[in-house]
């Protein structure tokens, strides 16, 4: 088995998860793993109806001021998001830090998915007569940070996308 550098912190992720959910339950794993699908869904939701505010109240406000604009260039570009099907293929939680007097508590998911788009360029085929897709995988790592009992996402930073 070959050990990756994502496979050795989602490692050492869980054991602090398994340490910190012993003193509050908000770290319990599986719950911060279907937060982050929850709001994935969502996020999906919002930006293919153009309306930030389905997903606002999961959002800490720098967070929400960041995909406002996003949703605004995407909008003035004429870019829909949903091209195609949006496809969320693994979660995973590979940072976990306890807050301190100047931090709250976070965590840092990676996400993985694929994304069928409808590509406008190529040729209808011959024989369905239906438009191309391709499928892109993309790889995005989304910082949540704690408030209160909730878990809000405050940043996506996109690692790769084909």
């Amino acid at each position: 088995m070959k050990l990756s550098w994502n496979s050795l912190k989602i490692s050492i992720a869980g054991a602090k998860l398994s340490h910190l959910v012993k003193k509050d339950q908000v770290w319990d794993h599986g719950s911060m793993i279907e937060q982050v699908k929850i709001i994935f869904q969502l996020l999906q939701k919002a930006k293919s109806k153009g309306d930030s505010q389905l997903i606002k109240k999961y959002l800490t406000v720098s967070g929400y001021g960041k995909l406002e604009k996003n949703m605004e260039v995407m909008q003035m570009t004429k870019y829909t998001s949903m091209h195609g099907h949006i496809e969320l293929t693994d979660v995973a939680i590979i940072e976990v830090h306890e807050g301190t007097l100047t931090k709250p508590d976070n965590f840092l998911a990676m996400i993985k998915g694929k994304e069928n788009q409808y590509d406008e360029t190529k040729m209808a085929s011959q024989l369905t007569h239906l438009k191309n897709y391709g499928v892109y995988d993309f790889t995005e790592e989304w910082f949540f940070i704690r408030q209160g009992e909730w878990w809000l996402l405050d940043d996506i930073k996109v690692k790769n996308h084909f």
